[in-house]
């Protein structure tokens, strides 16, 4: 989410944001509805969903979305696109594999575009209050605020796992190899995550919490 979550959120002035004025329950709702279209639109009706992306992009053009975040984004996501893509490619049997496959990847990138438009305009706390004004599940909204809440400490925590690792690398390394540090970093990190959420858990368990949510509203 914007402003008070994420390591590289940023916050965007109302001049240049067009979006930041409009309702946080207009913009949850507007990219729910957006969400919804895209998975409801039928494979051979892909073009459809292409105008779906030219809506998206046009909504991060009145949110001022830097040019150069788009595509680090679509790039880190790329892969695991083109992964998904690709096993549903291999295990089509029908003449419209191609087809399908074409249309469940832009339909990735389209829904992808869509929750990068709402972290822009939207922040944690509006989520969180939205969510529990549109009476969701109040053990959902608990853990969506947790994680909102612990992703900077788990960014933090990612990086000083990577400093560490290239204090001990002792000079430059193949992609093999910095590929191989990743998944141990991120095994580490999962390790480190669940220790640390334990220890949360029996803090918040002593000072008397009963699985409600509070907000300084």
């Amino acid at each position: 989410m914007r402003a008070d979550c994420g390591p590289e959120s940023a916050v965007n002035s109302a001049s240049s944001n067009l979006c930041a004025g409009w309702p946080a329950g207009v913009k949850l709702g507007l990219a729910l509805c957006l969400a919804i279209v895209v998975g409801l639109i039928p494979p051979e009706y892909w073009p459809a969903t292409g105008v779906v992306g030219v809506l998206t992009l046009t909504a991060h053009a009145l949110a001022d979305t830097p040019t150069n975040l788009l595509w680090r984004r679509l790039g880190q996501i790329t892969p695991f696109i083109v992964l998904f893509a690709s096993a549903a490619l291999w295990n089509g049997t029908h003449s419209g594999a191609g087809v399908w496959t074409a249309a469940f990847t832009l339909r990735c990138y389209v829904a992808f575009l869509i929750g990068l438009w709402l972290t822009r305009v939207l922040t944690a706390s509006q989520l969180l209050r939205e969510l529990r004004r549109w009476h969701c599940p109040p053990a959902l909204v608990a853990v969506l605020g947790f994680q909102l809440r612990y992703l900077v400490v788990l960014w933090d925590e990612h990086e000083r796992l990577q400093r560490a690792q290239l204090a001990r690398a002792g000079g430059p390394q193949s992609r093999w190899a910095r590929w191989v540090l990743a998944i141990e970093r991120l095994g580490l990190l999962l390790l480190r995550a669940i220790d640390r959420s334990e220890r949360v858990h029996r803090a918040m368990l002593a000072r008397g919490w009963d699985g409600g949510t509070r907000s300084w509203e």
